[in-house]
């Protein structure tokens, strides 16, 4: 079971390339650490690209937020 849940929308995730790669490269580096959940939509037009950390949601989140913030959960869930 994964240890943190990212949820994206596809539609704003692939409009924005360098999101999407950062996307394959998390998901690639936290094999079975990070799901990565792909909604039709996340209602966030305004704050593209919005995600969601488990129950946080971030809108407007560039890849180097993305990654710290990833990282970061990634170390909390180890920790516990």
């Amino acid at each position: 079971m994964a240890n943190v849940e990212l949820t994206v929308c596809r539609l704003c995730a692939r409009s924005r390339p360098d999101i999407w790669q950062t996307l394959a490269r998390l998901r690639a580096a936290h094999p079975g650490e990070l799901q990565i959940v792909e909604l039709d939509c996340m209602a966030a037009c305004d704050d593209v690209p919005a995600i969601m950390i488990d129950y946080d949601y971030y809108p407007r989140i560039t890849p180097q937020q993305l990654i710290q913030l990833i990282e970061s959960r990634l170390k909390a869930a180890q920790a516990l």
